[in-house]
C-alpha cells in the first residue's frame, strides 16, 4: 500500500495502480469531479468495475464460468496484476523459496492460485495440481 489503499494490486472495488493520466481524461471526457473520481476508483473499480458483476471473487468466477467475458477479463487482470507484483518483489528480495497464499481468495480459490502461479518453474517452484483444489493445507511444492 502506498499513500492510500488505492495503490497496489487490483481489489474487489479498487482499481489498484493505474496510469495517472486517466484522471484528467476522466475529468475532461466524462465530466467527473474529484469526489466522483474518488468514488469510482475506490468503490466502483477492481473486480466489480471490470466484471460488471460483483466485487466478490466467487461471484466473478461463477459469471466467468457461465460465459461472461467481462468476468473472465476481470479474473485475468486480477491474476496478472498479482503476478507482476510478485515478480517485482522477487527481484527486490533476490529470489523466492516459497509462495504462501492467505486471505479469502488465496485460501479458497484454486483457480486464482493456478493463474497466479503459472510459469513459476524457472524459480524452482511448481504448483501441485493435485493439492491445489484441496481445502487449505498445502497447495504447492518445489
Amino acid at each position: 500500500m502506498g499513500f492510500t489503499p488505492q495503490s497496489g494490486v487490483m481489489m474487489g472495488t479498487r482499481s489498484g495502480d493505474l496510469d495517472p493520466s486517466i484522471l484528467p481524461w476522466l475529468v475532461e471526457k466524462e465530466g467527473k469531479s474529484a469526489q466522483q473520481l474518488s468514488q469510482l476508483l475506490n468503490n466502483e473499480s477492481g473486480l466489480l468495475g471490470v466484471s460488471g458483476v460483483s466485487s466478490d471473487y466467487r461471484d466473478v468466477e461463477q459469471a466467468a464460468d457461465a460465459g461472461n467475458e467481462r468476468a473472465a477479463l476481470a479474473l485475468s487482470l486480477f491474476a496478472e496484476r498479482i503476478r507482476a507484483t510478485i515478480g517485482s518483489y522477487i527481484m527486490q528480495m533476490g529470489g523466492l523459496d516459497a509462495l504462501i497464499f492467505t486471505g479469502g481468495i488465496g485460501e479458497n480459490s484454486a483457480r486464482a492460485r493456478a493463474a497466479i502461479c503459472r510459469n513459476l518453474h524457472f524459480l524452482g517452484l511448481a504448483l501441485d495440481d493435485e493439492k491445489n483444489p484441496a481445502e487449505r493445507d498445502l497447495y504447492s511444492g518445489g
